[in-house]
C-alpha cells in the first residue's frame, strides 16, 4: 500500500485515490498549504516524507565466538 507521501499530486486520479484512503491527512495538509508559505510546506513536506521512508535494519554488532 501506498504512503500519503507516494501519490502524485499532479496526477488528478492519484490525488483523489490519495484523497479518499487519507481523508484525515489530506484535509491536514490542504489547510497546512493555506497557512504556510510554499517554501515552509515543501521544507515540511520533504522532511515528513523522509521520516516514512522505510530505512533499512542495520545490524551493527559483529559475532564473536567465544
Amino acid at each position: 500500500m501506498k504512503s500519503f507521501y507516494d501519490y502524485d499530486v499532479d496526477n488528478p486520479a492519484e490525488r483523489q485515490e490519495r484523497y479518499t484512503i487519507y481523508p484525515e491527512l489530506s484535509r491536514f495538509h490542504m489547510t497546512l498549504q493555506d497557512e504556510l508559505t510554499d517554501d515552509e510546506y515543501q521544507t515540511y513536506f520533504e522532511s515528513e516524507k523522509r521520516s516514512v521512508e522505510p530505512k533499512p535494519a542495520v545490524n551493527n554488532f559483529q559475532t564473536r565466538w567465544i
